[in-house]
């Protein structure tokens, strides 16, 4: 894969620094509430002293955020997600902040995992983590007991990780504060930020039309109340489905059509995950889906649909342009798995609209920075942000956006 390997980075190609630093200028030039923090934390230094290992996409909006927290003392190791890292930003990271980056874009799963245990290799004070793919690595090895003690608190962005953290893993005895329980997260970044890049990523990586196509929304959180609606907006029919009976009532006032999984299936064009959860569509689904059906994950990970057995059907496997798969049956039955089922916004586009970013990366700013300075004034275990931390960034936003 042409990886430059050194001791404190595995990246794809330094050479695509430049690149990667053009990426980064526009980003900052549109992340103005990052900015006013950056300037602050330059002066008050609440980070110095304290390591970072992070689990989240290496992208040009985190580039931003990085700097924003470098600003303020951090030292900063950082692995991405399969499928969304941006290369020259990765190689920006490296060559001009010298971070500790070890994510490329073409990375499997598994080697995403052995990239977060470089993280936490790097021996970090502070994690925030997105998917929980950190948290759970510290949970899942005694070879990480001593940093389960030295680790004072951590962030946790996505209801993956959410989900994971209160029904799957060990109780740590740190805090982890969730950025997405905060109702600016979950009605800014992900109901319009998601909405917008879902739709982006999937246009981007097909060039269909998606006015006139049947849709199936397989969960319908905050995430897939936006990719629902924003595909409405552009002409589709789309059902919903979700196993929570609130969220069905919600689709159903909405004006969308609901119902089961296996009765919506057979006529659609398009199905998009959206849950959160592993397997919500597993290997009988296939069997109810019809030829040419285009399959797409907007979920934090591609196991969101049972891409394995999807594989093992199939007779043949054929890319048809990039992070398109076409799978035929041997009945000829076809099937199109965008992005290798990673998720659609990032690895098809750009994720989210830079200034919803500067919104969710703010809280993440100051959600750090609280745990930093205050962390033994919190309770250990998942939580919700602190009310006054949103509050600030709410008003931030405000000010900048609305003139």
């Amino acid at each position: 894969m042409g990886q430059t390997m050194m001791s404190d980075h595995n990246i794809s190609d330094i050479g695509l620094h430049a690149s990667g630093k053009d990426r980064v200028d526009w980003a900052r030039n549109n992340m103005p509430i990052l900015g006013a923090i950056k300037e602050r934390l330059a002066v008050e230094q609440p980070f110095k002293g304290h390591k970072i290992g992070i689990c989240l996409h290496v992208e040009a909006k985190s580039g931003v955020w990085i700097e924003t927290l470098m600003a303020g003392g951090a030292r900063i190791a950082i692995t991405g997600s399969p499928g969304s890292t941006q290369d020259d930003t990765a190689a920006w990271l490296v060559k001009e902040l010298d971070v500790e980056v070890f994510a490329w874009r073409s990375e499997t799963f598994d080697e995403h995992m052995d990239n977060a245990r470089r993280v936490l290799a790097t021996e970090p004070t502070i994690i925030a983590d997105n998917g929980g793919d950190l948290h759970f690595l510290l949970g899942d090895d005694d070879a990480y007991k001593g940093l389960r003690d030295s680790i004072i608190g951590a962030t946790e962005e996505t209801t993956t990780g959410a989900n994971r953290l209160r029904e799957e893993l060990p109780a740590f005895d740190f805090p982890t504060i969730i950025i997405n329980d905060t109702m600016a997260k979950r009605i800014v970044e992900n109901r319009y930020g998601v909405g917008i890049s879902v739709v982006d990523g999937i246009m981007r990586t097909t060039n269909i039309m998606l006015g006139g196509k049947t849709v199936v929304v397989v969960g319908y959180g905050y995430c897939g109340q936006g990719v629902a609606q924003r595909l409405r907006g552009l002409g589709a029919h789309v059902t919903v489905v979700d196993t929570e009976p609130l969220a069905q009532l919600e689709a159903h006032f909405e004006g969308f059509t609901t119902g089961l999984l296996k009765d919506a299936l057979p006529g659609a064009d398009i199905v998009i995950t959206v849950t959160g959860r592993d397997s919500a569509i597993q290997k009988e689904h296939f069997e109810l889906m019809k030829d040419g059906v285009v399959l797409c994950n907007a979920g934090q990970n591609s196991a969101e649909i049972d891409i394995e057995s999807l594989r093992e059907m199939a007779a043949t496997q054929r890319t048809l342009r990039p992070d398109i798969e076409q799978l035929t049956l041997d009945s000829g039955r076809k099937f199109f798995l965008l992005a290798q089922g990673n998720l659609i916004n990032l690895a098809g586009g750009d994720g989210n609209p830079i200034e919803v970013m500067d919104l969710g990366l703010a809280l993440q700013t100051l959600s750090l920075e609280c745990i930093a300075l205050g962390a033994g004034t919190l309770s250990n275990g998942p939580q919700t942000v602190p009310h006054d931390i949103e509050q600030a960034t709410l008003r931030a936003a405000l000010q900048e956006w609305v003139k």
